[in-house]
């Protein structure tokens, strides 16, 4: 049997901090991301699911649900949250935190949709 060694890459790093890739050997891929405290990240849905694991910090998360109402929790270290095809999200970041995202589709074979909402304060927090 062949082993294969997954690899990672630097995708963007700014002052927000950074943005890592993991492809594994079945074509899904993991996002590493590295957020400051302040920093914003997300203002958008995919779709595709989408699992988000907190490794260390804190964030809180927004979501913005079919009807409208917006959604807040803060998540922590070892919690996670699941976002449905569709689900709009955005992270504001309370500690340096370090989280995993993993799409429940292979690399390249989702779409991002920004909601403009969300979108403009995460590009706000990355000047």
């Amino acid at each position: 049997m062949e082993r294969f060694e997954p690899s990672i890459k630097l995708e963007h790093a700014d002052k927000r901090g950074e943005i890592y890739s993991i492809v594994l050997p079945d074509g899904h891929e993991l996002m590493l991301l590295h957020s400051l405290p302040g920093a914003m990240r997300g203002g958008h849905s995919h779709d595709c699911d989408e699992i988000v694991v907190v490794l260390s910090g804190k964030m809180r998360y927004h979501k913005t649900m079919a009807d409208g109402k917006e959604w807040k929790s803060d998540l922590t270290d070892g919690e996670s949250s699941f976002n449905p095809a569709g689900q709009i999200h955005m992270g504001t970041f309370l500690k340096d935190t370090w989280l995993v995202e993993y799409k429940l589709a292979k690399k390249g074979d989702y779409k991002q949709e920004n909601y403009a909402p969300y979108r403009e304060q995460v590009e706000a927090s990355a000047l």
